[in-house]
């Protein structure tokens, strides 16, 4: 048996050399990628190779894909090759999933791109939401109080986008006006009935015919809209400085005297803020900017009006031309000039004050935005114009221009020139402990009759606002207080004045309110 075990060891002894003289695994795995080529003899006394010795584990070839870390770990021994293909098929489930995620995503917003109001088709906004508490100073009937909270606005907007050639469409409702305007009966002793919905304020449309001739010729807007005319009478309720509206635009009524024979009583709307028009509109060089066009000159409840098959009824009334000029001195800040020509009647009138015959309004206006001190704002419109004789109240029967109430209705006046003007100025705060503090002050005359003394309605405004949000026109949270120093001279003079109680006109007794308004879109 001791040949069996010298056998053995020989064997053992054999197979260790020739373990000991083959290529490390990696050499050979790159090798066998090689063409064949003679290798040199090896013989086992040749003693200038190093012999290899005991250390770390051999490298393993690296499979496609980099070398990340379980590549790492592979190298190392420190994971199997089964180990490693399980983490990469789980690694190549991840990303064929985030794949399909994206994917989705893609068909969502592709999908999604499609909506109207997110390719600004349709969008929607708050116009002006107005909480307000007034107190009035005057006496008031049986019943009534001299302190008021109400809902002065509740204005949801509605706008979009169709192309290019049609930039705009806008609609405006007024939702706390559910009332209805009585209609103006076309004879002598009738008295109007409701006829006119008020929540429908504002619809228009805007077309933009030929891009290339923008902004010289920007665009022709028709509809109903706030009319381009000054400065107050354009701008949004939700913007603007003080909480009451200015004489320009209404004057007169609300409790006070009544109309009469030398136009200087009841309600007088000098300057209607909204109608039906066509116009058009553009910018030259980027200072003169123009509006010229066509307009209804009934007011916006026109439109409720029966119509009939004859085309009579409806927004039907004499026409009126207006054109305004602006002229900007900066970005900020410019000069206008306005004029309104046509005829109006008194008959189916839905603005307070017009009579029968020609009609007139002259106007210039301005406005400083200070950028030596910032903050600083000043404004101020001039206007005077021409309303025809037997100018009547809306819903008080009226027809034709002669001076016997008996016979036309109406308040008998023969026509009268009108005059108003305001200065408006502002100061906002924007740094320190009266940030986002705005004082304001304004200063207005109305008279209803140049040719006659003693009508005179006066008003100063100061005012003082306080901004939560202040980004006009989009965003504009704030509070507001304002107290009115209320001055009415009377009606006039002459045989045909009526007598006249101050105490019980709200015009000629001071004022205070105080507004929140919320404008958000």
């Amino acid at each position: 048996m001791t040949w069996v075990r010298v056998l053995m060891c020989s064997i053992v002894g054999v197979l260790a050399l020739t373990a000991g003289l083959q290529a490390p695994p990696a050499l050979a795995g790159t090798a066998k990628n090689q063409p064949s080529t003679a290798s040199p003899v090896v013989v086992a006394q040749k003693t200038d190779e190093p012999m290899p010795t005991q250390g770390p584990a051999p490298v393993r070839d690296l499979p496609p894909g980099g070398t990340a870390i379980e590549d790492l770990l592979l190298q190392k021994g420190a994971i199997t090759m089964d180990e490693w293909i399980q983490i990469r098929a789980e690694q190549e489930y991840r990303v064929a999933d985030q794949s399909r995620r994206i994917d989705s995503l893609e068909e969502w917003k592709n999908k999604t791109e499609l909506l109207p109001i997110l390719r600004d088709k349709v969008n929607f906004g708050l116009n002006a939401l107005q909480f307000l508490y007034g107190h009035l100073d005057t006496q008031v009937p049986e019943g009534r109080s001299q302190d008021s909270f109400s809902i002065r606005r509740s204005e949801m907007l509605f706008w979009g986008k169709i192309s290019e050639t049609i930039p705009r469409w806008h609609i405006l409702m007024e939702f706390q006006s559910i009332n209805l305007t009585s209609n103006t009966p076309a004879a002598a002793n009738q008295v109007g009935t409701p006829t006119s919905a008020t929540f429908f304020r504002e619809s228009y449309i805007d077309v933009r015919p030929v891009q290339s001739w923008a902004p010289n010729l920007n665009l022709i807007r028709m509809g109903i809209f706030r009319m381009p005319f000054g400065i107050f009478t354009e701008q949004s309720g939700g913007l603007r400085d003080v909480i009451s509206s200015p004489y320009l635009t209404q004057v007169g009524g609300g409790g006070g005297p009544g109309q009469n024979q030398n136009g200087t009583g009841g309600s007088i709307e000098f300057v209607q803020e909204r109608d039906y028009f066509i116009d058009v509109r553009g910018k030259i060089a980027n200072r003169l900017e123009y509006v010229t066009g066509i307009m209804n000159n009934n007011n916006f409840q026109a439109n409720g009006l029966v119509n009939t098959t004859s085309g009579l009824g409806g927004a039907n009334a004499p026409k009126a031309w207006y054109g305004r000029v602006r002229l900007f001195g900066n970005d900020v800040s410019f000069i206008s000039f306005t004029t309104i020509q046509g005829t109006s009647n008194n008959a189916g009138t839905l603005i307070n004050g017009r009579g029968k015959g020609a009609f007139d309004r002259y106007a210039v206006d301005f406005r400083y935005t200070s950028k030596i001190v910032p903050g600083l704002m000043i404004q101020g419109e001039y206007w005077q114009g021409h309303d025809g004789a037997n100018a009547t109240t809306v819903g008080v029967g009226a027809n034709g221009t002669c001076q016997v109430t008996a016979v036309c209705g109406g308040s008998g006046a023969p026509g009268e020139m009108r005059r108003t003007y305001y200065v408006l100025g502002k100061y906002l705060f924007t740094d320190g402990p009266l940030e986002n503090f705005e004082p304001t002050v304004m200063w207005e005359q109305f008279d209803p009759n140049t040719s006659m003394g003693n009508d005179l309605y006066e008003r100063t405004i100061v005012g003082l606002t306080y901004y939560f949000e202040n980004f006009p026109p989009k965003v504009q949270s704030k509070i507001q207080l304002n107290y009115e120093f209320r001055h009415h001279q009377g009606l006039g003079t002459g045989p045909n004045t009526p007598a006249y109680n101050s105490a019980t006109d709200p015009f000629a007794n001071n004022a205070f309110f105080i507004q929140f308004q919320v404008r958000f879109m």
